[in-house]
């Protein structure tokens, strides 16, 4: 006997039960009569007094126990050793009930032969499927004296029939089944009405310490995700630099929800594009790609337009092909995008990126939505600071940074270099008779002369360089990572830039702007910023000298 596999809820009915439900035998009312037999169970007549009540304090010790169990599977555990202090069997699974249908083993205690080991897989079931799936669908007990001859039950495919009696409760919390506990015993009528008796009070006392462990697990994951949102808090208010906010904000969400990858990105509405902001797992801002055009992604502008989360598959059929093959270039097999909101608008995105499905549990994907709700104001803020700061820090004619943030940004590159024991260049240019070009055309033009200056210096400089207006006519250019010869080679592509290009009026006058440039660099021309453009001064003032000894004279 012992040779012998042990049932389990799942797989197709034995071949006598399936046989006998297809030809529509008698089977059923037998079935029913047994069925009539067990709900009087309760009210069933104990032959053993003292046996009872003995059995009553065991149980009484058992549900002392239960009440001590932390988590869902210490519950289950108790439950099968607990009963088999009661009652004899050979095999013992506990299932909880997980919405909308499915049955999921949570413990098992095999005694005899092959009843010893189990595959938790192989045990799952659903309503409807076996003894179990039975019990929970409807949520009454079944005492069944013979497994086989019974039509609601099922075998492991590919198993052997075996002589097996079934005893099969269901957990009821609040008049709701939670979980149900199934009993297996080789042999025929191994079980009887005292059994399913002793069994349901234990299931009674089982739900309640199963729901009890189960809201002490949601109360302390929710005092987790408590802690985690005011860490999450704390970090994006120690911040106002959009891409720090936007990283902290990546990494915290992708640990959330356990993917590969999340980016962060804000919409640029006028420009209709998607502007990278932050990235999980950490990347260098310039490697990221700066931005691309929503238009050319559809489901993406859906998520930001209507504000809702939107889920991709690349094996779904129906799924947007733009899409799939940005995830299939970059190795992934899901996305699930949701839009960052601030004061009713949407102001970014969170993509959501995994090489395997994402899944979806309403209660993780609720405490996202919470955290990037969080982050969305931390955002929003981060921004408005930035445009303040990008109004103190600029000028307003030209765009360039102002004398103020020249300085402060020349010691930020100044600690860089030497930490990094990398160069670092000032420039300083300023255009050749601008006085004159104001007392000749007046200072409308003068203005006009000066962004025209700014843009062509803009086109020149390399992303890294740091252009200022220093003041009046003179600009002062900060050349990170620069030596002395890659230095002296901007300065001749800016002289030869000018040279080229004329300054045209708005009526088609073509004014050619003269500059002149200096060059310096840190540490070997000086250690300070003012040391540093007294070098650069003197070399544009050299040559100046120079272009007016080359000038041709008039007459």
């Amino acid at each position: 006997m012992s040779a012998h596999p042990p049932r389990s809820p799942r797989g197709p009915k034995p071949a006598r039960a399936a046989k006998a439900a297809r030809a529509g035998t008698g089977r059923k009312g037998a079935v029913d009569a047994t069925t009539s037999r067990q709900l009087a169970v309760r009210t069933a007549v104990v032959a053993d007094p003292e046996l009872f009540g003995r059995q009553l304090e065991v149980l009484q010790a058992a549900s002392a126990r239960l009440s001590r169990a932390e988590g869902s599977h210490a519950v289950g555990r108790a439950i099968v050793e607990e009963t088999g202090r009661i009652i004899e069997y050979h095999n013992a699974r506990v299932y909880v009930i997980e919405p909308p249908d499915l049955l999921v083993p949570i413990a098992f205690e095999g005694r005899v032969g092959a009843y010893e080991a189990v595959d938790f897989d192989l045990l799952r079931t659903r309503f409807g499927v076996g003894f179990t799936g039975w019990v929970g669908q409807h949520g009454e007990p079944i005492l069944v004296p013979d497994a086989n001859a019974d039509p609601r039950g099922a075998t492991i495919p590919g198993t052997d029939d075996v002589d097996e009696s079934m005893l099969v409760v269901p957990m009821r919390y609040d008049d709701v089944v939670i979980g149900v506990i199934t009993l297996s015993k080789l042999g025929l009528d191994q079980f009887g009405e005292h059994d399913l008796r002793l069994l349901s009070i234990l299931a009674d006392q089982a739900a309640t310490a199963l729901e009890s462990a189960r809201n002490l697990a949601r109360s302390r994951d929710l005092a987790g995700e408590l802690r985690l949102l005011l860490d999450v808090s704390s970090e994006l208010a120690a911040s106002l630099d959009s891409r720090q906010v936007a990283n902290v904000l990546a990494g915290h969400l992708a640990t959330v929800m356990g993917v590969d990858e999340c980016a962060i990105s804000r919409w640029d509405r006028d420009g209709e594009r998607v502007a990278s902001l932050g990235y999980y797992p950490a990347v260098p801002a310039d490697e990221l790609e700066p931005f691309f055009d929503v238009r050319l992604y559809p489901r993406t502008l859906q998520a930001l337009v209507d504000q809702v989360t939107i889920t991709i598959d690349i094996e779904d059929p129906e799924a947007d092909p733009a899409e799939v093959r940005l995830l299939a270039a970059a190795g992934h097999q899901s996305l699930v995008m949701l839009p960052l909101i601030a004061k009713g608008q949407s102001i970014g995105l969170v993509e959501l990126m995994s090489g395997a499905a994402i899944d979806m549990n309403a209660e993780r994907l609720s405490l996202v939505r919470t955290i990037a709700n969080e982050a969305s104001i931390a955002l929003e803020n981060a921004r408005l600071y930035e445009e303040a700061r990008d109004l103190a820090d600029r000028d307003p004619l030209t765009g360039f940074f102002n004398h103020r943030y020249f300085h402060e940004r020349f010691g930020q590159e100044a600690v860089r270099s030497r930490r990094g024991h990398r160069p670092l260049s000032l420039l300083m240019l300023d255009l050749d008779d601008f006085k004159l070009v104001n007392d000749t055309f007046g200072h409308v033009l003068g203005d006009e002369v000066l962004r025209f200056t700014a843009d062509l210096i803009r086109r020149t400089l390399r992303g890294s360089d740091v252009p200022a207006r220093y003041g009046g006519d003179e600009f002062a250019i900060l050349l990170p990572d620069a030596s002395p010869d890659e230095a002296a080679l901007t300065a001749e592509r800016l002289t030869t830039a000018f040279a080229e290009t004329a300054f045209s009026t708005a009526s088609g006058l073509a004014v050619p702007i003269g500059i002149s440039v200096g060059a310096a660099t840190f540490p070997v021309d000086g250690r300070t910023a003012a040391e540093l453009i007294a070098v650069a001064d003197a070399g544009l003032y050299r040559m100046k000298r120079v272009v007016r000894r080359t000038e041709p004279r008039t007459a």
